[in-house]
């Protein structure tokens, strides 16, 4: 008996149901959209961050590569100012846990700015500094075991570790109540990290224990600067002005998520791809140093750990024949443009060689192109290159893969490898 090809409307992207399919699934979804229906709307979200009575609104989607690019280089016709996510969340919580990739201009440009001065290239090099001995060290202290979980061992503690060099988290309680709330963050709509929580308390709960850290800090980083990027957040500035103490708190807020949620679950994605494609693991084991920067631009654009960003359109405008009002919600589904067959020859295949590769994994371009986006490299590229020089064998075939229709995640990743001999 064979399974009927879906049509695009048999596709709810609303639906928790659909974020719980597989990724080939999912991405089989989204290649019926492009083909069938590339603008669709769709009704509200299934949701909790918000009361039934509240969540009203539907949502657009593009689906193609360069509609996206051309919705996120006009930010005049697609704003970020009233969320960035397909779920509404109270608009309280848009302010104190999105910071400045949830604002326009001008004080998108200001903000953008100050951060800039503080991803300054000398800052740049220390961090990059601390990324490369934090791999080299885990993969030191997981090496000789041969077997265990990889996003136990790996991927949470590496950016864990990061992040903590990053804003000089001091040991103990308050650390790790940190990398906590940082890596539990984006996980409201999983049940296993939700846990018996509502997707908001949860939500909430990370953002308020990220807060307290950063009012902890923020003084004592003014009166006592160290060599961290709190310290340079702090101290930064663009066209005479500072952060305030909450734009301080949001970014604290917004960098938890990036150097920790995305970055971790690249890397346990990065694992399971090679496991899954073992010629393109054999490829880069045969030469890491020529091969390992275009393997991390392949896994970014495989796995799409950032699965969307959403957008509100300021004016009526028509996108490929669909009318979107003022006011309509839209969502940027980058997962669905790094699989675009106008824009990537086979983009079905794993292909470590490919060349270019335009992909959006940091977004589609214009002002809210992604800072990190070195740096989220850098992680990627110390790590593979730590792994498959040392247990190149590593064998990952059966992810347990969150439920989530913002971060493509990867809960738990049991792995097999000789052990490195000491």
């Amino acid at each position: 008996m064979t399974t009927a090809i879906p049509t695009h409307r048999d596709i709810d992207l609303s639906d928790k149901n659909f974020w719980a399919k597989s990724p080939e699934e999912r991405d089989a979804a989204f290649a019926v959209l492009r083909r069938e229906n590339p603008v669709p709307w769709s009704r509200p979200a299934d949701s909790d961050l918000l009361p039934p009575e509240q969540n009203t609104k539907g949502f657009w989607s593009l689906t193609k590569y360069e509609d996206i690019r051309f919705a996120s280089r006009h930010p005049e016709i697609f704003s970020s100012a009233q969320g960035i996510t397909m779920e509404d969340f109270p608009p309280e919580m848009i302010h104190i846990a999105q910071s400045f990739i949830a604002m326009d201009a001008p004080r998108h440009t200001q903000l953008r700015g100050i951060t800039q001065d503080a991803f300054k290239p000398r800052n740049m090099r220390r961090l990059q500094s601390w990324v490369q001995g934090h791999a080299r060290d885990l993969v030191s202290e997981m090496a000789h075991l041969g077997e265990g979980d990889f996003v136990e061992l790996v991927s949470v503690q590496l950016p864990g570790r990061i992040f903590g060099s990053f804003f000089g988290l001091p040991p103990g309680e308050i650390h790790d109540k940190t990398i906590n709330a940082a890596q539990r963050l984006l996980g409201w709509t999983d049940p296993q990290v939700r846990g018996d929580q509502t997707a908001l308390e949860l939500f909430a709960g990370a953002v308020m224990d990220l807060h307290e850290t950063a009012g902890l800090l923020i003084p004592e980083r003014r009166a006592n600067p160290g060599d961290d990027l709190l310290t340079w957040m702090v101290q930064a500035e663009f066209d005479g002005k500072k952060m305030t103490d909450d734009e301080l708190k949001g970014f604290f807020v917004l960098l938890a998520v990036a150097a920790n949620d995305t970055t971790r679950h690249a890397s346990a994605h990065a694992i399971h791809t090679f496991s899954k494609f073992p010629q393109q693991r054999e490829l880069l084991v045969a030469d890491v140093p020529g091969r390992v920067d275009s393997a991390v631009e392949e896994v970014l654009r495989w796995s799409s750990v950032l699965a969307h960003m959403r957008r509100t359109a300021t004016q009526d405008v028509t996108v490929r024949g669909s009318e979107i009002k003022a006011g309509d919600k839209v969502v940027l589904w980058y997962m669905s443009a790094n699989r675009d067959e106008e824009i990537f020859d086979d983009p079905f295949t794993f292909d470590i060689t490919r060349n270019p590769n335009p992909h959006l994994a940091f977004g589609g371009g214009g002002p809210h192109f992604c800072l990190g986006a070195a740096l989220a490299r850098t992680m990627l590229r110390s790590l593979l290159t730590e792994v498959y020089t040392r247990i190149p064998d590593i064998h990952a075939p059966d992810p347990n893969f969150q439920v989530a229709n913002f971060i493509n995640g990867i809960n738990n990743l049991p792995a097999t490898w000789t052990p490195e001999q000491s």
